[in-house]
């Protein structure tokens, strides 16, 4: 236990508490400054008068004080629990675009391989197209052209869905990364 001797309006006294010895002596500092104040706007006051009209004043910036604490966690708990929504929300969010990143890249891995497929198959119509040139017929399969340009415009079109895929899950990486970067930023930010 800490003693402290301090002076309030002119009088010493010794206290003693648990609190650090500056803390005592702020306050008695306040609690004279408090009655000087009072003393100065109504000087006929007894000490007694005095003393209590400064006990009532220190009361109501008690009371003030504690409202505004009140008020202020009341603040910290609702902004707490809008982080811990928010966090949820974006990993759900984060959640969704990771899934449907997977889901991208099952379609153009999907795509790719009918692309690689219809390739193929054209090298092989191309090869027995120019198998059938030099046996020497010179009468063109009309079937075979159409199949011909029926493959070459699926290997378009192939060749079109595989940018799009690629497009889409470049797309959805970008977003899986920002998500990621926003997340990590507002976990830093809670702590």
């Amino acid at each position: 236990m800490n003693r402290v001797s301090v002076r309030i309006d002119g009088v010493d006294y010794n206290i003693a508490g648990e609190k650090p010895e500056a803390e005592i002596v702020k306050v008695a500092k306040y609690i004279d400054n408090e009655l000087k104040e009072i003393f100065s706007k109504a000087p006929s006051l007894t000490k007694i008068n005095a003393a209590i009209l400064m006990s009532v004043n220190v009361a109501d910036k008690l009371f003030d004080a504690r409202s505004e604490n009140d008020q202020l966690k009341d603040k910290i708990e609702k902004l707490e629990s809008s982080i811990t929504n928010t966090s949820e929300d974006l990993e759900k969010e984060f959640d969704s675009v990771l899934e449907k990143l997977a889901q991208s890249d099952e379609m153009l891995a999907k795509v790719k391989s009918e692309r690689d497929q219809l390739k193929l198959d054209l090298e092989e119509r191309d090869s027995k197209i120019e198998s059938i040139s030099l046996a020497g017929s010179s009468a063109s399969d009309p079937d075979i052209e159409k199949k011909i340009k029926s493959m070459q415009m699926q290997i378009k079109e192939m060749e079109n869905k595989v940018a799009v895929a690629e497009a889409m899950a470049t797309e959805f990486q970008n977003k899986a990364y920002n998500i990621q970067l926003n997340y990590e930023e507002l976990k830093n930010s809670i702590k």
